[in-house]
């Protein structure tokens, strides 16, 4: 009989799942914080009414938004991966229940992929410390892609499980399809678990992987050739040519370059990105366990290939962040580091069974309950800390609608005056509101506004600054 009865198992995900919505709807309001976020759910609306962009208005120049490439069109930059996703969750009129579902489906997988080849105890510490770290608690209540990635490389990671254990070529093919979903969400992700493949030593893995994945690069050709006008002109590098930041510099975020490597700032911000995964993103001990879990794991022969597969995930991905640009942005910087805590998890369900042991050993029968409750407070008092320090930025990033509508303004073109006014103009695919939001650089006068869209007011609304409740409200005043 099994020591973890499967409805307790799947209680616990569900728990995790009930948690993350209403994490996303009570805490976060459902509100698409990032400019990422933002995109994602924009093109997902577009889907839901089954198009691929839509017309963009006259003086687009006057409407940019974040990360959304608007020329004569209007479009995410993002592959479609995400937003074909959380478009069922528009259809429903629930974009917000997308992401947990996506949480819990890959705790459920991760569970799964633990069990069959380390055992029950293992898989159900896996799923407490994927499922209370506080970087997926908080992209699983988000409309961040990392989520859905994760949740296809599950799916990759539970299939060469299976396939560890029977060899049944099927399991490949899910490896290869797997792969490819997440290819369209978050292309370098997929990438890199694909490449850990290699260290199976097997080229008929590679191989059998490789044709399930094509279909969907094929998928992706298409699509960037419909969106973009050509098969090989991805939304990144158009909207880092049409819409250059506001200070003339073109953006660069994302791109990856030796230099990153040994420039010294690059360098600093890359230790902190990891000590910011491994103590303040992750349930506290977790690499600590995934350690102890690899000191165990190193002499099981049938845990080998699965061993060898997870290190490698974890190398590729730290290599690459050195050749990645980690300068701060609206989101958790760890978070590029996401797909690493699958295998962490899974070193680290076995590391529990070492570190039970030796607590059992030395400090007494209950000391691994009482350390593991201490270590899931703490965990929660990391996603409550996040959370207090988001709550003023969230304020401000909600409050230019609120403020506009409680200064009467039912109709008309409200210039965003702020640091960054292209987070703030969020009018939509469609441009249906009847409050337009203008984004323009202060070089571009209020006459020069007007002229552009001269039937509507026009109104003016300034940035809040201070760390107070009563700093943070946004000065709205009309000018035409």
């Amino acid at each position: 009989m099994s020591r973890f009865p499967r409805a307790l198992v799947f209680g616990l995900i569900g728990s995790f799942g009930i948690a993350y919505a209403v994490f996303a709807k009570a805490a976060l309001h459902a509100f698409p914080f990032s400019g990422d976020e933002y995109s994602y759910l924009l093109q997902a609306q577009i889907f839901a009414r089954g198009l691929l962009h839509t017309a963009a208005l006259a003086h687009p120049e006057l409407l940019r938004v974040d990360h959304v490439v608007m020329d004569s069109l209007v479009r995410s930059k993002y592959p479609p991966g995400t937003s074909a996703l959380l478009a069922l969750g528009v259809r429903a009129g629930m974009p917000w229940i997308v992401t947990p579902v996506e949480g819990a489906l890959t705790l459920a997988l991760v569970w799964k992929a633990t069990q069959s080849t380390l055992g029950e105890r293992p898989a159900v510490v896996a799923v407490l410390l994927l499922g209370l770290s506080p970087l997926f608690f908080f992209q699983s209540a988000s409309f961040y892609s990392h989520t859905p990635a994760m949740m296809w490389l599950a799916v990759s990671f539970v299939a060469l499980a299976q396939w560890t254990l029977d060899r049944r070529s099927l399991w490949l093919v899910l490896v290869g399809a797997a792969l490819g979903s997440a290819f369209v969400t978050r292309p370098l992700d997929a990438l890199l678990f694909g490449a850990a493949l290699l260290s199976f030593r097997s080229l008929r893995v590679v191989l059998i992987a490789i044709a399930g994945v094509l279909p969907f690069v094929a998928l992706t050709l298409a699509y960037q050739n419909a969106q973009f006008g050509s098969p090989f002109a991805d939304g990144y590098h158009l909207y880092a040519a049409t819409f250059p930041a506001l200070d003339g510099v073109p953006a660069v975020g994302g791109q990856l370059s030796l230099r990153y490597a040994v420039d010294g700032a690059e360098l600093w911000n890359h230790l902190d990105v990891c000590r910011a995964f491994l103590l303040e993103w992750m349930v506290p001990g977790t690499a600590i366990l995934a350690l102890l879990g690899w000191s165990r794991l190193r002499v099981d022969a049938k845990a080998a290939p699965m061993l060898r597969f997870c290190l490698t995930v974890i190398v590729a991905f730290s290599v690459v962040l050195l050749l990645t640009t980690v300068e701060k942005d609206d989101g958790a910087r760890a978070r590029y580091l996401s797909p690493t805590l699958i295998p962490i998890v899974w070193l680290a369900g076995t590391g529990w069974g070492v570190a039970g042991d030796f607590l059992r050993e030395k400090v007494g029968r209950r000391a691994p309950a009482v350390v593991g409750a201490l270590l899931g407070v703490v965990a929660i008092l990391e996603i409550g800390a996040f959370f207090d320090s988001r709550v003023p930025k969230q304020w401000v990033r909600e409050g230019l609608a609120t403020a506009v509508a409680k200064a009467g303004v039912a109709a008309g073109v409200v210039i965003v005056r702020a640091e960054h006014p292209t987070r703030y103009a969020r009018n939509g695919p469609f441009f249906d509101q009847p409050v337009l939001y203008v984004s323009s650089p202060p070089s571009v006068s209020v006459n020069e506004v007007a002229a552009a869209f001269p039937s509507r007011p026009i109104f003016l609304a300034t940035e809040p600054h201070g760390d107070r409740w009563e700093q943070l409200s946004w000065q709205v005043e009309r000018l035409r």
